[in-house]
């Protein structure tokens, strides 16, 4: 029994100078300890090279539910100016009375004018700190940076959050945006020598009230963040912008479209088709020297609106499938060809063509433009369905009882 009890005894000793050994949370700090920041705007002057930086920092009580009388700001908005990247953090600790706490912000948003100057600095600064996050998106804006970043947004109060969500939303439900515009993804293709695509972000319109008043008003359209366009990057430096009818293409191409839209014209009467997440196949080859690219996309073609007065009969299927293939296959092809025109090799095929491998590939890559000949060979696999709870449109009758168009 005596023997027992000494080794209960040691056993617990020895789990108490365990549990010393633990590290713990050594590092704790209080939430009213730490600025917690959720966006970044950056700006800077390429006369005098200052940074302009802007830190929206949450205020947890504007963020919680409000139980007494009036609104309080959700963020604040803190503005720092410094002529080196390192002296930023370091100005921060003049006005902000917490440590701020990076971990958890949503985006980055820098000026036109900073995109086009070049991004390594900043990009190889963003890589050095410790507690970086290579997931958060990359914002470029054409509109005010201070207006930008000193904007209350409605319904999703976090405006940093507001923007992630907007580009995650957009990146599933539209044509015109893409996850891949986060710092990871703009690092690897500056290493691959591959173009970036960032979404440009403005203001719809400036908001008629700048307080916390705004969260009272109706009008959720005046001063909402709004992506539009997109911003085409080389390595780190900005040469251009898409439309929003451009990034369609450019990321049905890219394999990275969400549902394209397309209105056709059918018996001189608007219809409009849908084609969600589309499945890619992409091949590049040769043929006689030269670099074709075929891409094939299979997918499910849904008729969404059909103002159309003839009946929708299996011909009529055949005919709106029809339109609709050759209308995407020409359109893509157009853009594909006008983009190479300006030099922009938007789907990464000089890239693709540095790594193949073989004698015939060795002999054609001695052209250094030889990415610019690839053709194009663009199908579209699918069958029209449609959705809804009816087929064919309602139409009125007639004071006669006849069915009119």
């Amino acid at each position: 029994m005596r023997f027992k009890a000494i080794y209960r005894a040691g056993k617990l000793l020895l789990i108490g100078i365990c549990c010393l050994c633990l590290p713990g949370c050594w590092d704790m700090a209080e939430i009213d300890q730490l600025a917690i920041v959720n966006l970044v705007g950056l700006d800077k002057e390429p006369e005098s090279g200052k940074y302009t930086t802007y830190y929206q920092v949450i205020n947890p009580g504007g963020t919680a539910s409000q139980k007494s009388a009036g609104m309080k700001a959700p963020v604040y908005t803190y503005r720092i100016e410094a002529y080196t990247l390192g002296d930023i953090g370091d100005k921060l600790y003049d006005i902000i009375p917490r440590r701020p706490f990076y971990d958890h912000y949503q985006g980055l948003i820098v000026t036109e004018r900073l995109a086009e100057s070049g991004m390594l600095e900043l990009i190889n600064f963003f890589e050095k700190q410790p507690d970086r996050r290579s997931t958060i998106y990359l914002f470029v804006t054409d509109s005010p940076l201070s207006e930008i970043m000193n904007t209350y947004i409605p319904i999703e109060r976090l405006p940093g959050r507001a923007a992630r969500s907007i580009i995650e939303l957009k990146s599933k439900y539209s044509d015109q945006s893409s996850k891949q515009a986060r710092v990871k993804d703009f690092v690897e293709n500056m290493e691959t020598f591959k173009m970036t695509v960032l979404p440009v972000i403005r203001l719809s319109e400036l908001p008629s009230e700048l307080t916390t008043n705004r969260f009272e008003h109706i009008d959720a359209t005046h001063g909402n963040f709004l992506l539009s366009g997109g911003a085409v990057f080389e390595t780190d430096r900005m040469v251009g912008k898409l439309t929003d009818a451009e990034l369609a293409w450019y990321y049905l191409l890219k394999g990275e479209i969400g549902t394209l839209y397309q209105s056709l014209t059918i018996h001189d009467q608007h219809v409009d088709v849908e084609m969600p997440h589309p499945k890619m196949r992409r091949k590049l080859s040769l043929v006689h020297g030269e670099p074709i690219l075929r891409i094939e996309l299979i997918t499910k073609i849904q008729l969404l609106n059909n103002s159309q007065d003839e009946p929708l009969t299996l011909q009529n299927l055949d005919k709106i499938e029809r339109n609709f293939k050759q209308t995407v296959e020409k359109k893509a092809s157009d853009f594909f060809e006008k983009e190479k025109e300006k030099g922009w090799d938007l789907l990464g095929i000089e890239a693709e063509i540095k790594r193949r491998k073989g004698k015939e590939w060795a002999a054609a890559k001695r052209d250094k433009e030889l990415w610019k000949k690839t053709k194009l060979e663009l199908s579209v696999q699918g069958t029209v369905s449609t959705i809804g709870n009816t087929i064919n449109p309602y139409r009125k009758r007639g004071s006669d009882g006849e069915r009119t168009h």
